[in-house]
């Protein structure tokens, strides 16, 4: 298999750089359908018989889901977190308004949380996707 079978990386980039609130829904459906056919082609696809641009890629691209799963895990857990601590605060208080404002406290530091980690991810795809652009253009 060869990289001519791949998505190229500035077909990749370009895609993550435009806003889906630009895109058609044909137009982002066909991008999800080529990105899974692309994960899979670059998981069977032995490393020595890629470019370096496409190892890169997939290297980022398993790097940025992983982030992606473990941000959504912490989010979870932070939401779950909140939850539990207003159940258990709404049961030992009298009055259930002072519960759901201690709640909701909590429940904004998760949301909190969970933007702060989706930036993160945001930064390092940008990041990734400039070092990307940078090495395709110097070739």
């Amino acid at each position: 298999m060869s990289d001519d079978l791949r998505k190229g990386v500035g077909d990749q980039v370009q895609e993550k750089l435009t806003p889906d609130s630009q895109k058609s829904t044909t137009e982002q459906l066909s991008e999800q359908a080529t990105s899974t056919g692309d994960k899979i082609a670059g998981s069977l696809q032995p490393g020595d018989s890629k470019s370096t641009s496409q190892k890169l890629a997939d290297e980022t691209r398993s790097g940025v889901d992983s982030t992606q799963d473990t941000t959504k895990s912490y989010a979870d857990q932070a939401s779950d977190l909140a939850s539990n601590v207003s159940g258990k605060v709404s049961d030992s208080l009298p009055s259930s308004g002072q519960a759901q404002d201690t709640g909701k406290t909590y429940l904004d530091q998760a949301t909190e949380m969970a933007s702060n980690a989706a930036k993160t991810v945001s930064d390092t795809i940008s990041d990734v996707a400039n070092k990307i652009s940078g090495e395709s253009g110097s070739k």
